[in-house]
């Protein structure tokens, strides 16, 4: 698996040392495609528990 390196704005892959304050990071294993519907799924889970939870706070007795 290559790693990649974004110093000043522009990626290139790393290698060597790296600066410290350079980002290093690896590619996803998954398709971009995966990893949005992984996204939207977990936003939708979230907002019913909130939308659940909002319910059940303003519910009179």
């Amino acid at each position: 698996m290559n790693v990649y390196v974004s110093k000043n704005g522009k990626v290139s892959l790393a290698v060597g040392e790296q600066p410290k304050d350079a980002l290093l990071f690896a590619p996803a294993k998954k398709s971009s495609t995966q990893l949005v519907q992984e996204d939207l799924s977990a936003w939708k889970i979230s907002n019913s528990l909130i939308q659940e939870r909002f319910t059940q706070a303003t519910q009179r007795q």
